[in-house]
């Protein structure tokens, strides 16, 4: 229910029960007598919308405070706690049926989870405010517009798990800390483990991390007889800092001892009393969090990442990892046999030429575009610098290509990896189960025989829009008498091409139903008027869509609507007509012969979906999950993990609060990002870093909010220009960051006068963000630290399950300057300055 419409609740509720019933105007009319007109109007779209019928099952198994079972309704199995089946109930008696307003209803029991953490998010928000919960009295505190609460943004890093190899319990017990003959400190430890321990100690006592120190637990001697005259030796892993007066030291066992009798008793110890003083699972917490939004983000990557093995002194792309969002680039790179050419469009050549740059992010631009003769493709491509190389070659290439329909553009990064990423054991330590044991182990030998050598990651991005396309054919023109240049940059076949394995990415619940394998006749209306036809059959199977495969190539493109009948099924059944049922083109493939097709369903009763659930329900014991396994069991987690440890793009989370959106999270990996290392030069708060430049002018709800509500989670990502002028050494973020979005440019040349005076005087920066909605949270691939929180502490379990589910959209965030300040006219050399500067930005640390 809209906001507008909150004050109405009650009057709604009223009115359900007569919504279907004939005398309802004549009611609504008495009941609304006192409501303005607009607000009429809207009520009655509320209820006639809540009172829809619906089929969606309900399983709050997990999502409630209570235990649901089963409940059984017109032959459909819900899962419903004792608040929800009476809820459900009095809402079917109102309405007569199974309605959207039922569902809802179930969903906002008070019991929800979701609802609850909404509950504590808002009164947190109200505190942090000044705002008075409901019902006081004292006056409402008017948040300034440009508050710098709003600016206040998260950083979460990928694959910073805080794995600990075994269990820290919280333990506070008096200690003496000998580091030097005569030079002894008395403390309190904060936690402990068997091999390790926290300490709290004054801040001024001087610490390095490395340094070894004898620990008397003094504490636990006056309790039992350890036997520990000289002390247990220990190494500085960590100091924290907690204000100005203590700091903790984190310390580890060197095990220079011979006390097993000791570790027994130790390990016992801990054991026994862990629910009393509670086992240290911050680590776990933390690494929850991280895991379960890069498991948002990573299936979703727009950048193809590719693999490079290092073998008798040349790099070699062997291994890509697939997401559904950068197949394409797979695709393009397809010769007419199949034959990925990775090999030749990332040569040796160009592969060092990235390698030796001195700068820390390795990057270029890709040109390509391809030649079709005598039913073979042919691969043409260039960078940037060899283009710059040469202004000739420069307008015959990117004149030419830019006219042809293969013409596409890639931005190209490169970052050195390590394989040992590829194994990143669960945060929970190995000493709280056998199973967990068992999960910690490294990737399997095959795995690790394909990994071997790998030693560097290169990903490619698609630019390619029609936009950029046009601007680059009117800015590069090319003549008819010199296109023989353009065989430098082509690329011969080849006799034998190196096999490169395609892993795609596990995401458990990426899709909202189960597909499932099964073949049948499929015909495809072409034209009523002269009764043509494409034939073929079905691939698989759901009530909501189906992937088919056709006889011959059509014409068909994604989007288009079709009428599809199934002649072999339709003999079978004359409960449901299945011919003429609208499908949409949700992808189809290079070759015109594969699509993906969803129900197109305007108005409700899709008697393919109607048959297709019934056929599923009453077969799904005989019928096989259409499930792709991978060749290499574990190979796409290890290839995940690899990424997220070196990408170079940055994720922004977008998440509902108060029926508001906010960038919750950004998101990066380890290795350094330009404009996230920017924004953190204006901390809003310790350890945050500055949204501004992202939410300024109330960007996120004029411009992300209208792109989010019309996509579908199944849809391609939208995309973005950002532009900003930098202005280094400003005192404030509003006068470093002069920022634009693509269609804030009425026409192209006012875009070219600004890349013209932010690289005259200052720095240039350009991103594209790929905006993807997202769907529920892959909750299977945190389910091991879930569970563990939950044994612990329920309630935090909870809070982070709620913090997934609030995500309602996702950005991959590229930088794209050096392409465009390319395609809009600047010099070579000015872009090679601005490199430069970039380049002395991202090492000159502020903060």
């Amino acid at each position: 229910m809209t906001s507008e419409l909150q004050e109405f609740n009650d009057l709604i509720e009223d009115l359900k029960s007569v919504i279907n019933q004939p005398n309802f105007d004549k009611e609504f009319k008495s009941k609304t007598i006192d409501v303005p007109k607009a607000k009429q109007f809207l009520i009655k779209m509320e209820l006639k919308r809540l009172a829809q019928p619906t089929s969606r099952l309900i399983d709050l198994r997990g999502h409630v405070v209570g235990e649901p079972s089963k409940f059984e309704y017109q032959d459909k199995t819900h899962y419903l706690d004792e608040v929800a089946k009476q809820i459900f109930e009095q809402q079917v008696e109102k309405f007569g049926q199974y309605t959207v307003g039922c569902y809802e209803a179930v969903m906002n029991a008070e019991n929800n989870h979701r609802v609850l953490h909404k509950k504590e998010q808002t009164e947190r928000i109200e505190q942090v405010n000044g705002t008075p919960k409901s019902g006081s009295s004292s006056a409402t505190i008017t948040k300034s517009p440009k508050s710098p609460i709003e600016y206040i943004g998260k950083t979460l890093e990928f694959t910073n798990y805080g794995i600990r190899a075994e269990e820290r319990m919280n333990f506070s017990i008096s200690v003496e800390l000998q580091f030097g003959l005569g030079d002894t400190l008395k403390a309190q430890s904060s936690d402990l483990s068997v091999g390790g321990i926290k300490i709290k100690i004054p801040k001024i006592k001087e610490t390095s991390v490395g340094q070894k120190i004898a620990i008397y637990l003094t504490g636990l001697e006056e309790e039992f007889e350890l036997g520990l005259k000289d002390g247990i030796q220990y190494e500085i892993v960590g100091i924290d800092a907690i204000n100005e007066t203590y700091k903790y030291i984190r310390l580890k066992r060197t095990f220079t001892e011979d006390i097993d009798a000791f570790d027994e008793f130790l390990g016992n110890f801990i054991n026994g009393n862990k629910r009393r003083y509670k086992v240290n699972f911050d680590n776990t917490l933390e690494a929850a969090t991280t895991k379960g939004f890069e498991q948002y983000y990573l299936p979703r990557v727009t950048s193809l990442p590719l693999y490079l093995r290092h073998v008798q002194e040349r790099y070699i792309p062997t291994l890509a990892l697939a997401t559904e969002n950068n197949k394409h680039v797979l695709g393009y790179f397809s010769d007419e046999n199949k034959n990925l050419v990775f090999q030749q469009i990332l040569s040796q050549k160009r592969i060092m030429r990235l390698i030796t740059q001195d700068v820390d992010i390795k990057q270029t631009v890709l040109f390509c575009f391809t030649h079709a003769k005598a039913g073979r493709l042919y691969f043409y491509s260039a960078t940037l610098e060899e283009l710059n190389a040469d202004e000739t070659l420069k307008q015959q290439f990117i004149g030419f290509g830019s006219r042809k329909e293969s013409w596409q553009v890639f931005k190209v990064q490169l970052t050195k990896t390590d394989i040992n990423d590829a194994h990143l054991p669960l945060s929970i330590p190995d000493t709280a189960s056998s199973e967990i044991k068992k999960l910690n182990r490294p990737p399997p030998p095959r795995v690790q025989g394909l990994l071997k050598d790998v030693s560097y990651i290169t990903t490619l991005t698609s630019l390619t829009n029609s936009d950029d396309t046009q601007n680059y054919q009117e800015n590069f023109q090319y003549e008819q008498s010199k296109l023989h240049l353009l065989k430098a940059f082509s690329h011969p076949k080849l006799q034998k091409y190196v096999n490169v394995e395609v892993d795609t990415i596990d995401y458990v619940n990426l899709r909202s139903e189960e597909r499932y394998l099964y073949k049948t006749q499929i015909q495809i209306e072409i034209s009523e008027q002269d009764e043509q036809f494409a034939s073929g059959t079905s691939r698989d199977i759901s009530s909501y869509g189906l992937q088919v495969v056709v006889d011959e190539p059509t014409a068909f493109n994604k989007g288009d609507i079709l009428l599809l009948s199934l002649p072999d099924l339709q003999r079978v059944t004359s409960k449901y007509k299945l011919t003429k049922l609208p499908y949409e083109v949700m992808a189809i493939s290079r070759d015109k012969l594969v699509m993906n097709l969803r129900i197109f369903d305007p108005r409700g009763g899709h008697q393919g979906r109607q048959f297709f659930y019934k056929l599923i329900r009453q077969n799904v014991s005989k019928l096989t999950p259409a499930q792709i396994e991978s060749k290499y069991p574990g190979l796409s987690k290890a290839l995940r993990n690899i990424f997220a440890k070196t990408t170079r793009n940055m994720a922004l989370y977008f998440s509902k609060e108060n029926k508001k959106l906010t960038i919750s999270m950004v998101g990066k990996s380890p290795n350094q990002n330009l404009l996230h290392h920017l924004m953190k030069q204006f901390p809003v708060k310790k350890g945050a870093i500055n949204l501004y430049p992202l939410v300024k002018d109330n960007t996120v709800q004029n411009v992300v909010t209208p792109i989010l509500n019309a996509l579908e989670r199944t849809d391609k990502p939208k995309t973005l220009d950002f532009y900003i002028r930098y202005r280094p050494n400003q005192a404030t973020v509003e006068r470093s960051f002069v920022c634009y979005f693509g269609d804030q440019f009425l026409a192209q040349d006012m875009l070219e006068s600004f890349v013209m005076a932010a690289v005259r005087k200052d720095v240039f920066l350009a991103f594209r963000i790929y905006v993807s909605k997202t769907g529920r949270p892959d909750m299977d691939y945190v389910a091991n630290e879930i569970k563990y929180i939950n044994y612990y502490a329920m309630h935090k379990a909870k809070e982070i399950e709620g913090k997934l589910w609030d995500v309602v959209g996702i950005a991959d965030v590229i930088d794209i300057s050096d392409e465009v300040m390319m395609r809009n006219g600047i010099d070579s050399d000015i872009i090679t300055k601005q490199q430069a500067i970039k380049n002395d930005l991202l090492n000159n640390w502020k903060v």
